[in-house]
């Protein structure tokens, strides 16, 4: 999959990257609610880019980015620095 800067999934990704790391994580209800993407979600699940954290995997949970993500989010932020 190929992620577009101005695309959602980038978006999500920058939701998920930006905040504070101590209060790192977005539920799905929140990021469907903003975005109205839930294939995006399932899209940078299964390619590994997102992952749910918390101590219950349902409705307690939150998405994260992986490493990869972050990493991705990252390369694809830099290049839009002058």
């Amino acid at each position: 999959m190929q992620i577009q800067r101005n695309s959602v999934h980038f978006r999500v990704l920058e939701a998920l990257c930006t905040t504070p790391e101590a209060v790192r994580g977005i539920t799905s209800v929140m990021l469907n609610r903003k975005f109205d993407a839930p294939q995006a979600l399932l899209d940078l699940e299964s390619e590994g880019l997102i992952s749910e954290k918390g101590w219950d995997r349902g409705p307690g949970a939150v998405l994260v980015a992986t490493e990869a993500g972050a990493r991705l989010y990252r390369t694809l932020a830099a290049d839009e620095a002058p």
